[in-house]
Order: structure tokens, then C-alpha cells, then sequence
């Protein structure tokens, strides 16, 4: 028998080591199953090359936070950072500007851009998000028309109506719209992502969606953590109602572990990756009533021990 018990735990000991070592090793290539390498070359043989890289993704303030770089090529290219005509980007930049000059015979620097977030925080961790990069870059057009266009009145003067990114449709018969390469890389810890290149007609912002979305490893020790809050929530409920079936004596020992659960729970509660403050849905499945039913436990054990103990004559 005491063989037996041996071989046991040490069977438990080697499949727990192998749930961990499986763990480390998914997590050594987790980021190339949550990232984005997006590329949308154009035939054109002056073009601009843009490169993308998203620095931070925060759902928290509804924005993504991205670096965007130029190459030249073709007879706009003076090299490969300095054009040889006046360049004029139209980005649909959150914060800050969203209309750049890049002067013939100078270098083009590269720039920082926000760009907002739409979702719902509430829903962690199967919170999702969408955005739209939206880029269109001009030149001077060297047989311009001064004249405006025949647009009825009631027709605004856009590019595309829906676009964020407005252009105005008589600036557009000023410059002439230059090809773009667009090249996105996104990586960010606990976000993965998914995206497309949409091109419209050619005066039109060229488009690059992106949808975002919880890290399966996020959601997966979410999911843990809210079975724990529930398991150690109910286990105490289940010692309080023991403390009052039971004849004897209360025991206070329940009690020092419902107030440490009191406390300890928002700690579990935090360690989850990215979780938003106390008031989300997940938080109202779990965590609320967790506290709860702790703080209910205390109370019941705190009540049978005084009634069930008396003072001595």
C-alpha cells in the first residue's frame, strides 16, 4: 500500500509538471499567434511605402498608438527619404494633427498617430474592439483645373461620406493622389489582432481595418481566476452553513478566513491581465457576489458563536 500511495503522487507530481512545462512552452510562441503582419503592395512604380508599427493598444482609453514611417520610389524619390515634389499626407489622426507637409528636398520624418478604439470595456474579457487607419496622400498636380466642380448644393463636398478622414472634393482638382504600399506590424502584449487593406476609388483615403480582440492566454486566466473566486466563495458558505448545522461549539476558525477572503478576493481579482475597474460584467457574474456571500458567511458565523456561547454562572 505504501507503494502504491508512492507511485501515485508521483504520477500527480509528473502530470502537473507537464501542464506547466506545456504552459511555458505555448507562451514562448504566444506572440505569433496574437500578432499582425499585414502587406498591400501597389503596381504603380511611383509610390509611397508606408510602414505601420503600433506601439500600444489601450481599451481602456479607446485608442491605439502607432509609428508610421515613408520610403519613396519612382520620380517622386529625390532617395529614398527625401522627395523630389511637395507631399501632402491626410491621416485620420485622433490626437493632434491629421494633415502633414513634407516639403520637396527635405527629409521625411516619421510621425505619431492615435487612432480611436471602438468597443465596449464592459464585456471582459470577450471585449472586442474595431478601428480604421485611413491614409491619402497628394501631390500638386501639374495640369491643375482652377474651376470648381458642378456639385448640386445639397451634396456635401467628400471624398468618401462615411470616411472620418473628410477630403474636400475642389482640393482634390488642386493635387493629385500618389500611390501608397501600406506595411502594418501589430504587436501588443494581451491583444490580438486581425485586419485588411480595403483601397477605394483613386481620390479616396486608402483604408486598413483592424480588429482587436482579448489574448486567448488573457481569457483563459480570466476564466480561471472568476472559477476560483467562485469555488473559494462557495467552499466558505459551505463551512458557515456546517457552523450552524453543527450542535457544538462555533468554531471561529471560518470566520479568520472569511475576513482574509474579504480583502484577498480584489487581489484575485486584479492579477487578471488588463481588467478594467470594479463595475464590468464579468464582475457582476463573479467578483460581487463573491464578496458578498464571504461577507454574508462572516456574518452567520459571527452570529452562531454568540448565541451559542454563554457566559458561566
Amino acid at each position: 500500500m505504501p507503494n502504491k500511495h508512492k507511485r501515485f503522487w508521483i504520477l500527480i507530481f509528473l502530470l502537473v509538471l507537464a501542464i506547466y512545462a506545456a504552459v511555458v512552452l505555448r507562451g514562448l510562441t504566444e506572440s505569433t499567434r496574437r500578432s499582425l503582419l499585414l502587406r498591400d503592395e501597389t503596381e504603380s512604380a511611383e509610390r509611397v511605402p508606408i510602414s505601420i508599427v503600433t506601439t500600444n493598444a489601450n481599451p481602456a482609453t479607446h485608442e491605439l498608438t502607432a509609428q508610421v514611417s515613408f520610403r519613396l520610389a519612382g520620380k517622386i524619390a529625390k532617395d529614398e527619404v527625401t522627395p523630389a515634389v511637395d507631399l501632402h499626407l491626410l491621416i485620420n489622426n485622433f490626437r493632434g494633427e491629421q494633415e502633414f507637409d513634407f516639403p520637396k528636398d527635405k527629409r521625411m520624418n516619421r510621425i505619431e498617430a492615435v487612432f480611436p478604439l471602438n468597443g465596449d470595456l464592459n464585456k471582459y474579457p470577450l471585449d472586442r474592439y474595431d478601428t480604421t487607419v485611413r491614409i491619402l496622400m497628394t501631390t500638386p498636380a501639374r495640369n491643375a483645373q482652377p474651376e470648381a466642380p458642378k456639385i448640386p448644393a445639397s451634396i456635401p463636398e467628400l471624398a468618401h461620406p462615411t470616411d472620418e478622414l473628410a477630403v474636400s472634393s475642389s482640393a482634390l482638382l488642386q493635387n493629385a493622389p500618389v500611390a501608397l504600399s501600406i506595411s502594418l506590424s501589430a504587436s501588443v502584449p494581451g491583444i490580438q489582432f486581425e485586419g485588411s487593406v480595403s483601397r477605394g476609388g483613386s481620390q479616396e483615403p486608402t483604408g486598413i481595418e483592424l480588429h482587436l480582440t482579448r489574448a486567448n492566454n488573457v481569457i483563459a486566466v480570466s476564466l480561471i481566476v472568476v472559477l476560483m473566486m467562485t469555488a473559494l466563495s462557495m467552499s466558505l458558505l459551505a463551512m458557515a452553513i456546517r457552523a450552524i448545522t453543527t450542535p457544538e461549539r462555533a468554531d471561529l476558525l471560518p470566520l479568520s478566513v472569511s475576513i482574509s477572503l474579504i480583502f484577498g478576493l480584489p487581489a484575485l481579482r486584479n492579477i487578471q491581465p488588463g481588467v478594467p475597474p470594479v463595475g464590468a460584467l464579468v464582475d457582476y457574474v463573479t467578483f460581487i457576489w463573491a464578496e458578498l456571500i464571504v461577507a454574508a458567511s462572516a456574518v452567520i458565523i459571527v452570529w452562531t458563536w454568540l448565541l451559542r456561547t454563554r457566559p458561566k454562572s
